[in-house]
């Protein structure tokens, strides 16, 4: 992955049509489909458990907070992996380090990017 982001920047660099934010955008634009399905099972798993318990175990509002939390997540995620691609490394959650980020949000990611140093290939794959 890091060698096609960097392969992606020099063509990037030699072609003056494409820019640095449509390089960004197309990193963002490949794991968006990702994050959407974890965030859609996350809701979607919180809205029937919200009708079968008939909102005693979450309100309207929690799951606003979850929705907005994992959004947040998502972005910081993407802002991670561009500055960290300048610095060498970039962070690609594997597939049940989604469920982590669709459920914890922020604090997935933070805990992903610690785990990235500290057990590397555990949660986030080696690029």
């Amino acid at each position: 992955m890091l060698a096609l982001i960097c392969s992606e920047a020099a063509d990037g660099a030699e072609n003056t049509t494409t820019g640095w934010s449509e390089f960004i955008s197309d990193l963002f634009t490949d794991e968006w489909w990702v994050f959407l399905v974890t965030l859609g099972i996350v809701l979607l798993g919180m809205i029937i458990i919200k009708i079968l318990t008939k909102g005693k175990v979450f309100k309207i509002r929690t799951i606003l907070k979850v929705a907005i939390n994992c959004i947040i997540a998502f972005i910081l995620l993407f802002m991670i992996n561009t500055i960290g691609s300048i610095f060498g490394f970039v962070l690609i959650p594997k597939w049940y380090s989604w469920l982590l980020i669709g459920i914890f949000g922020i604090l997935a990611v933070i805990f992903l990017f610690v785990s990235y140093f500290v057990w590397p290939g555990l949660f986030v794959s080696e690029s």
